[in-house]
């Protein structure tokens, strides 16, 4: 599921991340096609019970601060493919799921960051990016899976785009002024 939308950006890495993890192309677009069916079907669970019927009990159930109103952040662990990097559901109290994206692991340290500019496709979340560029402001994304962070650096404008919060490419420069 993940990595059918990353394929739009980096259909490279998602090739080398099917055959790390041992999936024929079949078996990948089958996946994403059953996660498709789940998401639409009237008999399947909604919010939480949908993440739970799929991945199983969370690793971690935490309090989380999102803007004004503390959430729950449930937590799986991607051994296969981002052991460092875990898939965060974010629900209310009522199981709603206001967010689903890519973390990092509390055990797992962020990474140094280079500029912007040098950032290089899945080597960053956006909290990466967040707790090196504080001034980095959110962008509204055209679709539902992506986030969009413009970052100012060195007098220039960098925009992020991220697929279920992990880094796919930086895709516009432009003078931070205008």
């Amino acid at each position: 599921m993940l990595l059918r939308r990353m394929a739009d950006f980096q259909p490279e890495l998602v090739t080398a991340a099917r055959e790390r993890v041992g999936a024929s192309r079949a078996v990948y677009l089958a996946a994403h096609n059953r996660w498709q069916t789940l998401l639409r079907s009237r008999r399947a669970p909604k919010g939480l019970a949908l993440y739970r019927a799929v991945l199983g009990p969370a690793e971690t159930e935490r309090p989380r601060e999102w803007g004004d109103v503390t959430m729950t952040a449930h937590a799986w662990p991607l051994p296969g493919l981002w052991p460092w990097l875990r898939w965060e559901v974010l629900t209310g109290d009522d199981g709603a799921v206001a967010n689903a994206w890519l973390v990092r692991a509390p055990d797992s340290p962020a990474p140094p960051l280079p500029g912007p500019d040098r950032l290089a496709p899945w080597s960053c979340v956006v909290g990466d990016v967040r707790g090196v560029h504080p001034d980095a402001r959110y962008v509204e994304p055209d679709a539902p899976h992506r986030w969009l962070l413009d970052v100012p650096a060195g007098g220039r404008l960098y925009r992020l785009v991220f697929a279920h919060g992990l880094l796919q490419r930086v895709a516009q420069r432009h003078p931070a002024g205008g």
